[in-house]
Parts: structure tokens; sequence; C-alpha cells
């Protein structure tokens, strides 16, 4: 694979957690028929957001460009559609069919979308600022420097990332990173995970499975 193709993949995936859309006429030329894109995209499934935000349906990309949705039928495509990449969580019901109809072309997805693991807050956590589920849990200090690639911002005492225009997670560590010297020491600690702008509950089911999946690979 080409340095520029996992770029792309990265980007796509990126595409997929921060809710990125584009319009029909623009997503046939700028992701169907990009000639290094458009082979990525094919191996994934799309789907088509109304006003309001909410999945009205899902498609793929065939090899020769078309677009059909789980039942093999061409979905109606307003000009003014909304497409994005669609996440687990999106796909309600047609999740299993799916999963079934790309195992058994034996599609190979550039990154987890179907089989991707989906999370949620407890009552407790999404009423509250703070995830205490994390706190005191052990971070291999290299590790903290890879979730950069998933927008995260780091500090001499913490990581920040935006998942929305008005809000931001913070997780603060201790003893803390050194820009990666040689006497950099081996692990963190976690000391807090807080949302700056208000509760937990206030994120919306993908933004919180996808921030709560990467807590949980960054703790493993």
């Amino acid at each position: 694979m080409t340095g520029m193709a996992t770029e792309q993949i990265r980007r796509l995936e990126s595409a997929m957690v921060d809710g990125r859309r584009w319009r029909a006429d623009a997503f046939r030329t700028l992701v169907v028929e990009h000639p290094v894109l458009g082979p990525v995209a094919r191996q994934l499934v799309w789907a088509i957001f109304d006003a309001d935000g909410a999945a009205a349906g899902s498609f793929r990309i065939t090899s020769d460009r078309d677009l059909l949705d789980v039942d093999g039928t061409r979905p109606e495509l307003p000009a003014d559609a909304l497409i994005g990449i669609a996440h687990p969580l999106h796909l309600g019901g047609t999740l299993e069919q799916w999963r079934g109809l790309f195992a058994g072309e034996a599609v190979r997805q550039p990154f987890d979308q179907l089989n991707r693991g989906v999370y949620r807050f407890t009552p407790e956590e999404a009423a509250a600022d703070e995830l205490v589920r994390f706190v005191d849990r052990r971070v291999p200090t290299k590790r903290i420097y890879g979730v950069q690639q998933q927008g995260w911002e780091l500090s001499h005492t913490a990581l920040f990332r935006r998942f929305t225009p008005r809000r931001e997670v913070m997780v603060t560590l201790t003893p803390g990173i050194q820009g990666g010297y040689r006497y950099e020491v081996e692990e963190q600690r976690i000391v807090a995970v807080r949302l700056r702008g208000g509760e937990f509950g206030v994120l919306d089911a993908v933004t919180a499975s996808e921030l709560l999946r990467q807590l949980e690979r960054l703790a493993a």
C-alpha cells in the first residue's frame, strides 16, 4: 500500500469519527471518481443523512461506480443530500445484513467499520463531567504520542481533544511527558478525564462511542 493510500485511509476513518459530510454532487467527484480515494471508498458502507443529521439510508460503491443499498437497489440520492461514512450506530437493523454481504464477498475493509466496537456511557457517566472509570489506569508513555493521529493534542501533563466546537475532553496525566527525550519515563498514570463545556451525556451517540473507544484503547 502506498503512503498516499495509507494517508487517505487515515483521513477516511477520521471523517467517520468526526462526522464529515459531503454534498451528493461533490461526493461523486471527490470520492467516487477519485483515483486514490475511490478504490478505498468501495470497501466501505456509506450513509445518507437528512437535514437534521439522522441517517436516512445506506449504500456501497460498486466496482463500476454504481451506488447500491444492502438489497442491491439504487438509493434515491437528491442533489442536496449529505453523504458520510456510516458508523455502526447509523446502520440499525441493516448492520448484520451489511456484515453478511461484505463477508460473503470477502471484502477487506481499510479500517474497522462494520465490526467496530460500540461503547456507551453509564447513566452516571452521562450525568457527569468526569469519567472516573479511567482514573488511575496506567498508560505506556510511547502510546501517548500515537493518539496525535486521532486528533489529540499534547501538553506536558495532559491530552486534549475537541469533539464539538464548544466541548473539549482533557485527560490529565502524571508524571507527564517530556517530548520523547531519552529520560522520558516509561509509564503515565491517568489522573482525570474531564469534559469542558457540559456533561458527557450531551455528546451524540457516535461521538460518545468513539471517545470511549479511544480511551479504552489508550488505557488497555
